[in-house]
């Protein structure tokens, strides 16, 4: 997207009149960024997400190094390099998706988490991808793609236990650990007196959520002594979401305006989603709530749990014939989500 003349010339006033707040909230967002996916998340990530594609590849070549090897027509040297040459073809999109990845954790590292991967996984990484580009064995392609089967079964045993599920700030961003009593306005928060209530500090402890894209639960002090809890969501656009709790707020004025009385007895709950850019934003946590989607998976356990109990009797009513809940449920969860 191409922005205006004027955009720049009121960015730049803006930071003329305020430059302290303006450096700080790019810090902010700066940061925020580093710790949408972590290293080891991203890595994580992005095995889990070409597992499918990983195996069809080796599928595949493990059919092509059997058709070279039928070839009666071909010399033993012939065969290894057609071998060597269909493991390189085959494999390549796959070797580039990882070394881009690889180049992404390979820069000197900023903070602490950084550095621990680095000498967890930095010298296994590189020798990993060194053996899927050059295998010594192009004939057996699974072992070649051993060393990143394990690198991905050691960061799952990571990711599940449950301490994974906490970590500080201090390690994953000292900037942020280091805010303190900034000029920041609290995303989303409006002061019915009117005073604009700043971040004064970030707190030390976060909570993973252990969801697909690794959500992080934050907790911002406020200058006014309270705690503002949000949750910090990437990879994700976010400015769907907040259209949407701008019209509950719409409502929720044009109901009022239209009741006879001050208070209407309609009124849609919403809370503060703050995009910061295309793929990240935070959200205003709600305590005191349930989602949905766990009401609904634990009545599916219980009803596993139930079937089970009964000595295997037929569970069609509970589930589909290949473990799956029924249609029905899953069409009403999405209509409610």
């Amino acid at each position: 997207m191409q922005l205006s003349p004027g955009h720049y010339s009121t960015n730049v006033t803006v930071c003329l009149q305020a430059p302290e707040a303006i450096s700080q909230v790019q810090l902010l967002v700066q940061e925020l960024r580093r710790i949408t996916l972590l290293w080891d998340e991203l890595w994580l990530g992005t095995l889990v997400q070409h597992h499918a594609e990983i195996s069809r590849r080796l599928q595949q070549l493990e059919l092509e190094v059997l058709r070279v090897e039928d070839n009666a027509s071909l010399s033993s040297a012939d065969k290894d390099r057609l071998i060597a040459e269909k493991h390189r073809i085959i494999l390549k999109p796959l070797v580039f998706i990882l070394e881009q990845l690889h180049a992404i954790t390979s820069v000197p590292p900023e903070t602490p988490h950084e550095k621990w991967f680095q000498e967890k996984f930095g010298e296994y990484i590189t020798d990993a991808l060194h053996k899927l580009k050059t295998s010594w064995n192009p004939r057996r392609p699974q072992e070649s793609w051993q060393p990143l089967k394990q690198l991905q079964s050691r960061l799952q045993q990571r990711a599940q236990k449950r301490s994974a599920y906490t970590i500080h700030m201090m390690d994953i961003s000292p900037a942020l650990a280091g805010l303190k009593d900034s000029l920041i306005a609290m995303p989303g928060v409006t002061s019915r007196s009117g005073t604009i209530i700043t971040v004064s500090a970030v707190d030390n402890n976060i909570a993973i959520l252990p969801t697909k894209t690794k959500p992080k639960k934050l907790v911002f002090h406020g200058s006014d002594g309270q705690l503002y809890t949000y949750l910090f969501k990437g990879l994700e656009d976010l400015h769907l979401d907040e259209r949407i709790m701008q019209f509950l707020s719409i409502a929720n004025t044009m109901m009022q305006r239209s009741s006879s009385t001050s208070e209407s007895m309609y009124r849609a709950r919403h809370y503060s989603v703050i995009p910061l850019g295309p793929r990240s934003g935070l959200i205003s946590w709600v305590d005191g709530v349930t989602p949905l989607f766990g009401l609904y998976k634990r009545w599916q356990q219980r009803e596993t749990a139930t079937v089970s109990l009964r000595g295997g009797q037929s569970s069609t009513s509970v589930q589909g014939g290949n473990g799956e809940p029924p249609r029905t449920a899953i069409m009403t969860l999405n209509r409610n989500k």
